[in-house]
């Protein structure tokens, strides 16, 4: 089989091996500005160990068959909604009341409560819970559509309150735990899946007024009644803030991360600085910064290169969803996409200085284990609906 055949064949295989390369060879090109890591050298092997890991839950999803997922949807959601208690009432004990952990294996780090520690392994259900969330909605699409075969105001405002029913409880344990990254991840999921579920467009243009009413207010409020504003994004939002609008002014403290990020990259030109460069240290370069590493590294063809795997591993994800016959896979494959472009277009806009920095990682590329597996993962779906639309096509050609 030549190397096109492969491609045609196997294209989102290729591709996750294509991401898995660029993700390994640049964490383990970030090592030397990973100044808050005690063996920054074996983080690239952790990394490829995650793959590993996540290669067998893909195929294991796949092998297993979504349609058993979806018949047990409403299981696996409720069991991510309790681990999501157990760390929401911990971060509120910890932070307001005992200061001590109350719920066992809880992790407290960088003022969010996110984690469960089991020391030879972290685990953060809330970037699980944003797959189960996406398939949950696309399955009540699906059966809400079946049941209302006339669009109405009221069906649409139905069909609203049923997807706040399923996306607010996670919402508001996770805001509770103080990880606003992943919230947004999952809003972005969320409308996605409402654009491919047939409403009005009236209703779109309802939400693009209210949120450029709140950012004018917001904007308003931070120029003239900065008090207002502070009191309203307070503490570690905060800072990240400042940070954004003034990393040169703050570069000692809010805005270290993203000015040395700048100074760094901003001299690179077209190749880079070369493997393990250290132009300035940036604590985060092998989780929200790598983007940042791979253009001080490798410059602007660097930069090129991971946005076009980027782009071709989105292109062949909607290939394989929109292709399905099956709707619940086309909302399924909506919100997969509005949850990897949204973190890819904020990911790459807070390294380059354009979106404010919160924490959301470049999905399949930045370090990280509970990320990285979730999305797989979210692959092993995306195999078994390749692998139905293939049996389908060998089904209409009379094979």
């Amino acid at each position: 089989m030549s190397f096109f055949e492969a491609v045609k064949k196997h294209p989102l295989i290729l591709i996750l091996l294509a991401l898995c390369a660029i993700s390994t060879f640049t964490i383990a090109s970030a090592a030397p500005v990973m100044t808050n890591i005690a063996n920054p050298d074996r983080m690239w092997i952790m990394q490829l160990a995650y793959y590993a890991v996540g290669g067998l839950i893909a195929f294991a999803i796949y092998k297993v068959g979504m349609d058993t997922l979806y018949r047990n949807i409403r299981l696996l959601y409720w069991i991510f909604m309790v681990l999501l208690i157990g760390l929401a009432i911990d971060h509120i004990c910890y932070t307001k009341l005992l200061h001590t952990h109350i719920v066992p294996f809880a992790s407290y780090v960088n003022g969010s409560t996110c984690w469960y520690n089991f020391k030879v392994f972290s685990f953060q259900p809330s970037e699980f819970m944003k797959v189960i969330m996406v398939m949950y909605l696309a399955q009540m699409t699906k059966e809400f559509n079946n049941k209302v075969l006339v669009r109405t105001s009221d069906s649409e405002l139905k069909y609203i309150s049923e997807v706040l029913k399923i996306a607010l409880p996670p919402a508001i344990l996770i805001l509770l735990e103080n990880d606003t990254g992943v919230i947004m991840i999952m809003a972005a999921a969320c409308f996605f899946i409402l654009i491919s579920s047939g409403m009005n467009g009236r209703w779109f243009i309802f939400f693009f007024s209210a949120l450029a009413i709140i950012i004018a207010l917001m904007s308003y409020l931070f120029v003239y009644h900065n008090g207002i504003f502070t009191s309203l994004i307070s503490g570690h939002r905060l800072d990240r803030f400042y940070g954004w609008l003034d990393p040169e002014g703050t570069a000692g403290n809010q805005g270290m991360q993203l000015w040395f990020a700048m100074l760094s990259y901003g001299t690179a030109s077209w190749f880079g600085h070369g493997f393990r460069a250290s132009v300035m240290s940036f604590p985060e370069g092998h989780t929200d910064f790598i983007f940042a590493v791979i253009c001080t590294d490798f410059g602007y063809v660097g930069a090129l290169i991971t946005i076009a795997a980027i782009v071709a591993f989105d292109v062949i994800l909607l290939r394989i969803g929109l292709r399905s016959d099956n709707e619940r896979d086309k909302h399924y494959t909506m919100g997969m996409i509005g949850c990897l472009v949204f973190q890819q277009v904020w990911n790459i806009g807070m390294v380059l200085g354009l979106a404010p920095i919160t924490g959301i990682t470049l999905p399949l590329i930045s370090y990280g284990g509970s990320s990285l597996l979730s999305y797989l993962f979210a692959m092993g779906i995306f195999f078994d609906i390749d692998h139905m639309n293939k049996i389908t096509s060998l089904s209409a050609k009379g094979y």
